[in-house]
Order: structure tokens, then sequence, then C-alpha cells
């Protein structure tokens, strides 16, 4: 008897035991936690997605962005010569000289150039040092023609040269010299306001071989930033001051 009395009670104290385990078939599935859970396929390959659109709009904003001050940058590179060869062009045409004993040696002149992106040349008598490099003190400090518009360097790059001779000298005869100013400024076109016959206006040409002009429009055409684009131009109208003749006459002496 005591025997099944010792028995019954292991029994009850297992069933007491078993009271306190919960019954996890009855919990609802949403409060299970299961702390080995990552993410699915289908998570991942989203993101990576997501992360490569990302990635793309980036890169394209930064080439933009890139481009745009490349660009920038080669056009201000271009304004600087465009300015730089405008400044000596307008210092040599306002410093034209002009005398009266020598008309046929000192007048202006235009001619037309294919070569290049301008259509003339231009040449003047001038005493001005402009486009003159250091050491060439024969024509930097005296009277000479100057000649300038488009031109090929002995790559066969086109570009803008500055010829210079002495201007009383057989220009058939004479050793000129030649320098290549700019590879950037590929030509240059001018025209003159004519007031000789009349009718004011500007005009390409200049039949004049013993006068020089009032105003001169210069345009100078710049290597363009794209390929395939237009030229990029510069234009400047010069007035070239005129002055009433000197000469060596004296009035008698009283």
């Amino acid at each position: 008897m005591k025997r099944n009395t010792g028995i019954l009670e292991y029994w009850n104290a297992v069933s007491r035991m078993n009271s306190y385990i919960p019954n996890y078939s009855t919990v609802p599935l949403f409060h299970r936690s299961n702390p080995r859970r990552g993410f699915t396929l289908l998570e991942i390959m989203i993101s990576i997605v997501i992360l490569a659109i990302a990635m793309a709009i980036a890169f394209q904003t930064f080439s933009a962005v890139t481009r745009g001050w490349t660009g920038a940058r080669i056009i201000m590179d271009k304004v600087h010569h465009g300015d730089f060869v405008l400044g000596q062009l307008s210092s040599a045409l306002r410093s034209m000289a002009f005398l009266t004993n020598s008309q046929e040696q000192c007048g202006f002149r235009i001619e037309n150039n294919s070569i290049g992106e301008g259509e003339h040349t231009i040449s003047w008598v001038t005493a001005s040092s402009a486009f003159i490099p250091p050491g060439e003190d024969a024509y930097s400090h005296g009277l000479h023609r100057i000649e300038v518009g488009g031109g090929t360097d002995e790559d066969g790059v086109d570009g803008l040269v500055v010829t210079v001779w002495p201007y009383l000298a057989d220009e058939e005869k004479v050793e000129k010299k030649s320098w290549f100013v700019s590879e950037n400024i590929k030509g240059l076109s001018c025209k003159v306001y004519d007031t000789n016959e009349g009718e004011d206006s500007w005009k390409d040409t200049w039949d004049y071989s013993n006068k020089i002009p009032g105003l001169v429009e210069i345009t100078l055409y710049a290597e363009p930033a794209k390929e395939y684009d237009r030229p990029v131009e510069f234009r400047q109208i010069i007035e070239i001051p005129l002055g009433p003749p000197v000469t060596n006459e004296v009035s008698e002496a009283r």
C-alpha cells in the first residue's frame, strides 16, 4: 500500500511540472521568435537594384558636372587668347602711321585669305611694338609694316600669323619675318567704315592704297570648344585716331 502511494505522488509531481511548460501549439505564429531569421533572396535583389539605380544617377550627375567644368575651362582659355590678340591688334591699329610723303607705302590694306576660319589678312604701317617678340629692336623701335591673318605653322596647324618688314623696302625682295601668334585663333575678318564715296557704310574691301580708315571692325575666330561647332567669335570696333598731317614746313621768321 505504501508503494502504490509513492508512485501516485510521483506522477502527481510530474503532472504539476508539466503544467508550467507552455504549449507552443496554442501560441499564435506572430508571437513566435526566430533569432536565426535573415533576408530573403527577393529582398536582397530589390536592394541591389535600388543601389544600382542610385549609383547610376550619381555617376551621371558627376559626369555632367565634369563635362561642364571642362567645357567652361576651354572656353575661358579661348577667351583669354581672344582678349590678348584683340588687345595687341587694337594697340597696333591705333598706332597706325601715315606719312604724306610716302602715301603709297603707308596705306591700309585688306586682302582675301582662305586659310583657317577668317576671310582676310590686314596690313598697315605702325611704330607699335605689339606682336613683336623681345630682341627684335629693328621693328619694336621704328616704323614697320605689319601683316596679320590666318596661316599655317611648320606642323601644318592653322592659327594666327604675324609678318613684319621695313615699310619702305621692296616687298618682293625684302626678307620678311613671321611669328605664329596663337593656334587657338584660326583667322580674322575685317570691315572698314568708308566715308570717302559719300555713302557711309561698312565694307569688307579697301580700295584706297594711299589712305587709312577711321573705323575698323575686327572679328577673330577661335577654335570651337566642341568638334563640329561653329567657331567662337570675338568682335571689336577700333577707332583710328586721325590728326592733321605733320610736315617739316615752317612759317617765315619775322
